[in-house]
């Protein structure tokens, strides 16, 4: 009984030495965090809104951390598939997902069974500088109302594109829930895809980054129906919202930074703290302003999350209408 005591004793203190060791070795970790390069997931194709605002932080974030950022991009599902990925990784603070509002679509359209609260919230780092309903110039259409009576006339004849699970796909849906619209809404990948698929007369409507349709708008191979931003967009001030025009339609997207659920706090909010650095040079102003006329855009990581949390709630009224 002796032998057995003092084994159980034993064993005792080398668990509690080896959980005390484990908390050491965590810290020391989160101490001299980074040590390589951080893997960062971009849940769509190069080329759009998402990739090219993750990238410009990728452009000044060594300054400010001492290792670069491995962009890696993995589309599919509206970005549930990238998320899935970052998801399941080791909480080591060597991955994250940098992506937008679509998160909470994911949720709302059936996409994924989880939101924001899977993951740790390293902050909300950009906003989009709005989104727009666009067609072709020769479109037969000029106003929100016009479409929307049009595709009543001629009954799912009218494609809109969309990224299924996406900004696109929910604001598709609800043009058609809310107005009795009979828009054919077809999958058609991510914003640089949709407008392929729009220029190619594949589709006939499209809901995409004013920054990636600007120039054929331009060039007068497409104009504008509406933003979808709650309020008209200051370099396009002769563009009306979708609720000015009398469509309950409206979002205003942002841009999220987060690591696998677990990932040490000290390690998100270094690396939240960095790409609030990163957000207050010149350089990464003028950047973001040529390419997207987008401003700086960042919040703390405490009011990040009740950000988010307030923008599923608006998302998730039309739940009912993706099952």
């Amino acid at each position: 009984m002796k032998r057995f005591t003092k084994w159980i004793s034993v064993a005792v203190v080398f668990s509690i030495a080896m959980f005390t060791l484990g908390i050491a070795d965590a810290d020391a970790a989160s101490s001299d965090w980074p040590r390589k390069a951080i893997r960062v997931v971009i849940p769509f194709g190069a080329g759009g809104d998402t990739d090219f605002n993750a990238r410009t932080y990728g452009k000044y974030i060594k300054q400010f951390l001492g290792k670069d950022l491995a962009i890696v991009n993995i589309g599919g599902n509206g970005g549930a598939l990238a998320s899935e990925d970052v998801k399941k990784q080791k909480p080591d603070g060597y991955n994250a997902l940098f992506c937008h509002s679509a998160m909470n679509i994911n949720l709302a359209t059936g996409m994924t069974d989880y939101g924001a609260e899977a993951f740790e919230v390293c902050g909300v780092v950009g906003m989009s500088a709005g989104e727009a309903i666009v067609v072709r110039a020769d479109a037969p259409y000029n106003t929100m109302t016009e479409l929307i009576e049009y595709s009543k006339k001629n009954p799912n004849t009218v494609k809109i594109a969309a990224n299924t699970g996406a900004t696109s796909h929910w604001g598709a849906v609800v043009i058609n829930v809310e107005h009795g619209a009979a828009l054919n809404i077809v999958n058609a990948g991510g914003s640089a895809e949709r407008t392929a698929n729009l220029l190619g007369k594949h589709v006939d409507v499209a809901i995409n980054p004013v920054g990636v349709v600007q120039d054929y708008v331009k060039a007068g191979q497409l104009k504008y129906l509406a933003v979808t931003t709650s309020k008209r967009l200051h370099y396009l001030p002769d563009v009306p919202t979708c609720l000015e025009q009398g469509v309950k339609m409206s979002y205003d997207l942002t841009y999220y930074l987060m690591m696998p659920k677990g990932t040490p706090q000290e390690i998100v909010q270094k690396f939240g703290d960095a790409f609030r650095k990163v957000a207050e040079l010149p350089e990464y102003a003028e950047d973001i302003k040529t390419a997207y006329n987008q401003i700086p855009f960042i919040l703390p990581q405490k009011e990040s999350i009740e950000y988010i949390e307030k923008e599923k709630e608006s998302f998730m009224k039309y739940s009912q209408y993706f099952k």
